[in-house]
């Protein structure tokens, strides 16, 4: 009996001077992302989120961690409902297949579009090409065309 109420006793005190293994994020630094644009810009990879954030690099990989430095608190990319990527930039899809989590809408877009209306425009009009269809081969990547104001979703072969 002295044994577990010394461990419970340990636990106490550990837990008050703040040696708990679970690590906790504060919800109030959260950048939960909805869409992610992803271009090529001279020799680098540019990734923009609809929450104002970017970043920069030579690979996916770089350009996702920079984003994460230069973003005020923590991007959460669990919540990414939309890839927006440049044609020029569709030999990195492979490697956003392993950043972002299946689930992800893939649309093809020629210039850059505003972030916030294209999210809403999806969030309606979504064609429903993941990254876990292109994994697979199943399918083509619609484009997101943008024409005097105006977004409309169609097929490659248009």
């Amino acid at each position: 009996m002295k044994r577990w109420l010394f461990c419970a006793a340990a636990m106490v005190l550990a837990a008050a001077l703040g040696f708990t293994p679970f690590a906790g994020s504060d919800v109030a630094t959260l950048q939960p992302v909805e869409l992610i644009w992803v271009g090529v810009s001279g020799d680098a990879l540019v990734v923009r989120t609809d929450t104002g954030d970017s970043g920069r690099g030579n690979t996916a990989e770089q350009a996702f961690a920079n984003l994460k430095q230069t973003t005020p608190g923590e991007v959460f990319l669990d919540t990414v409902d939309y890839l927006l990527l440049q044609p020029s930039a569709l030999k990195f899809l492979p490697a956003l297949t392993d950043i972002l989590r299946p689930a992800c809408n893939v649309c093809l877009v020629e210039q850059e579009v505003d972030l916030e209306k294209a999210a809403g425009y999806l969030r309606v009009h979504s064609e429903n090409y993941t990254l876990q269809n292109y994994r697979t081969g199943k399918g083509n990547i619609p484009y997101l065309k943008a024409d005097e104001e105006r977004l409309k979703l169609v097929s490659k072969e248009s």
